[in-house]
């Protein structure tokens, strides 16, 4: 339902010739809302088809994907792997749509979960491999229900998972493969209250740090066993 409707006036200017300017202002009918409800996210298994009343088309939402999402090393599509990577690892509900603009990646046990994600191979030319390294800077959350950021910056999760695509021969990496990634599964306030770097996080400070990674079997009960800590 529409809340109200007003008019409101568009002014274009149009050059005739360069010592000559015509103005025209135009009327136009604008049907503006106010106090939107945020649109809820659909959960989809791909078969839905694009639309047109002009053109048949077969074009499904699975081509989408497989047209936008076929490069899963890719640094922006490897980081969404991980997060579902995680996700199942933990027996998260993945029928339910992730989230990309929700203060945290996953939510586990009404822990808030933020993934991050690296590999010592890219999808370009590199001439050696990736310095594994993750950022972990404080953020201003978002709230979708009153598109307001908050004032203080902090970390917005519970807890870390660390996700390294560990393979190291560049012919053999595959993301998709799940003993080739390894997991640091880290309590926010060991990130706060770290001496050095706020913002990032190195391999070497994590084997000092933190300690031996663990693999995607181990996923569970490492995080199971660090929520009981914190209760």
């Amino acid at each position: 339902m529409h809340n109200w409707v007003r008019s409101r006036y568009s002014l274009r200017l149009i050059w005739n010739r360069p010592d000559q300017v015509k103005c025209e202002i135009h009327l136009i009918n604008c049907r503006l809302t106010k106090n939107m409800e945020p649109i809820p996210i659909e959960y989809s298994r791909g078969e839905s088809k694009f639309t047109s009343t002009k053109v048949d088309t077969e074009s499904t939402l699975l081509d989408f994907w497989s047209w936008a999402f076929s490069d899963v090393l890719t640094n922006t599509t490897r980081g969404i792997l991980a997060e579902f990577i995680v996700a199942t690892a933990l027996g998260i509900n993945t029928k339910q749509p992730r989230d990309g603009w929700a203060k945290f990646d996953l939510e586990y046990m009404n822990h808030g979960v933020e993934i991050k994600s690296a590999s010592y191979h890219q999808r370009w030319f590199q001439n050696k491999m990736s310095t594994i390294s993750f950022n972990i800077p404080t953020s201003r959350a978002w709230d979708a229900s009153t598109n307001k950021l908050e004032e203080q910056s902090q970390r917005q999760a519970d807890l870390y998972i660390l996700c390294l695509l560990s393979e190291k021969e560049r012919d053999q990496v595959n993301p998709l493969d799940l003993d080739q990634w390894e997991f640091w599964i880290l309590e926010t306030q060991f990130l706060n209250e770290r001496k050095r770097s706020q913002k990032s996080i190195t391999y070497n400070s994590l084997l000092k740090e933190v300690g031996e990674p663990v693999c995607f079997h181990q996923i569970k009960h490492s995080v199971d066993e660090l929520i009981n800590k914190l209760a």
